[in-house]
């Protein structure tokens, strides 16, 4: 239900995707966590969907799984202008973060609101390089006897 600054961020996703399947960097599969599960049931984050990039995955669960989630990612968010008379009139005051996580679920980087679109598919085009560089060197040592020296 967020009315401002998601759909600006999640145009952004859209735009980070577009430009990095463009360019041939890696495949992303960005991933959206409602953190106001009251209102944002399954059939609603379908319908929201609607809008944006067609890759996103939406994701919500119980008022449990969102605290756990939040947790795990230092996300911070409350509940503010909440009308007495109104249990849905209410805004959700939340971070707002992009994290990079790589293929394995490792925390890679995080980019803020105030980022750039051609930033961010530049760092994202040098973790991907870096994890392909890594790669490489794995399968290159394969099989080799690794020898300490003495000193």
């Amino acid at each position: 239900y967020c009315p401002d600054i998601c759909p600006s961020e999640l145009v952004k996703i859209g735009n980070i995707v577009k430009a990095v399947e463009k360019k041939k960097i890696t495949k992303l599969q960005p991933i959206f966590i409602s953190v106001d599960p009251s209102r944002d049931t399954v059939g609603q984050l379908k319908n929201y969907s609607q809008d944006f990039h067609p890759s996103i995955v939406y994701l919500t669960g119980t008022p449990e799984q969102v605290a756990t989630a939040t947790k795990a990612y230092r996300v911070y968010f409350s509940k503010a202008n909440e009308n007495e008379n109104d249990t849905e009139d209410y805004l959700v005051d939340h971070s707002i973060v992009l994290y990079l996580v790589s293929p394995s679920g490792e925390f890679l980087d995080f980019f803020t609101q105030s980022m750039e679109t051609n930033d961010i598919v530049d760092k994202i085009a040098g973790y991907t390089k870096q994890y392909y560089d890594n790669l490489a060197a794995i399968e290159a040592n394969k099989g080799k006897k690794v020898v300490a020296k003495e000193e």
